[in-house]
């Protein structure tokens, strides 16, 4: 994998549990049956969104195991991206090759963050370097400071990583549109590619340099969120925006008013699956899981006549 593939819409699934919490692969593949023909570029397995850090380092194999045999049943052209996050610069090595070894293309890294103190440029520098001197796969650095003690990679730190020739892009689930257009004005196109982070401000990114989306909202509208990259680079700004602003409050609906759990339950209710979380992690009432349903409603309908 290189940067000059790393373009479009990379869809960070959810990980899927049985009641009892164990795996369900049988959902899983009902999930890349859904989205693998939608036009997406990519998988991206074990992310937060797949609750990586609910998973032993075994589930984490059978996963990408798993998801590159699903991936060559239903759309072989599909990237397959594992996140190999860790506290430590030799246990994200480690799950790295794991990753590789299981057929991961890219690994997509968190910055640590546990001890926060720290934590500084200097060390985050020397992070990626090690990690990326290191892995059998191209990094993608994960820029997510909500997740991340408020940890947030800085612009020059992130433009000195872009020159490592085995970190080809960054994901930036920060919503800094100015970190995009700076980053577009410091970093070589054809070695590092810019991966909004989130739906809501996926055209705002493009504008200013982003070549693809990894977001959340994928997992229920896929075609919405390829549409909007598809109108913007065939000149139809007008149609971008107007299709863009109906995505921000099922993006916000979807993936922030409960989380997972809201996730997971606006799944159940949409595609049929979708499962429970594991605790800490604590389901969403009835109630709430009506409130995101309807929230999503425009959306979803978008979707559906975009299949068409």
């Amino acid at each position: 994998m290189t940067m000059t593939g790393l373009r479009g819409v990379y869809v960070p699934i959810p990980t899927f549990f049985k009641p009892n919490e164990d795996l369900d692969l049988e959902a899983l593949e009902r999930h890349v049956a859904y989205l693998a023909n939608t036009g997406i570029a990519g998988l991206i397995f074990l992310g937060s969104m797949g609750e990586a850090v609910h998973l032993s380092e075994a589930e984490r194999i059978t996963l990408v195991k798993e998801g590159k045999r699903l991936i060559a049943k239903y759309n072989p052209d599909l990237t397959l991206i594992a996140g190999t996050s860790a506290a430590s610069a030799r246990q994200t090595i480690e799950l790295a090759k794991d990753a590789a070894s299981a057929g991961a293309a890219c690994a997509l890294i968190l910055p640590p963050s546990f001890y926060r103190g720290n934590v500084t440029s200097d060390a985050l520098f020397a992070f990626y370097t090690r990690v990326a001197d290191q892995s059998p796969i191209p990094v993608i650095i994960y820029n997510y400071p909500g997740v991340c003690q408020g940890v947030d990679v800085d612009v020059q730190t992130i433009t000195r990583l872009s020159h490592h020739k085995n970190i080809i892009g960054v994901k930036g689930t920060d919503g800094n549109i100015g970190k995009v257009g700076y980053l577009a004005e410091h970093t070589d196109p054809n070695e590092f590619a810019l991966l909004a982070g989130s739906a809501d401000f996926f055209l705002p990114a493009l504008t200013v340099g982003a070549v693809g989306l990894v977001p959340g909202l994928g997992n229920l509208l896929p075609r919405a969120c390829v549409e909007v990259q598809t109108l913007y680079e065939s000149g139809k700004l007008k149609e971008a925006s107007a299709l863009q602003k109906k995505l921000v409050k099922p993006d916000d609906a979807f993936a922030r008013w409960h989380g997972l759990p809201g996730v997971k339950a606006s799944m159940d209710r949409l595609l049929g699956y979708g499962g429970v979380v594991r605790l800490p992690l604590l389901p969403v009432t009835a109630e709430q899981a009506d409130v995101i349903t309807k929230a999503l409603s425009e959306g979803f309908e978008i979707e559906r006549s975009l299949k068409n």
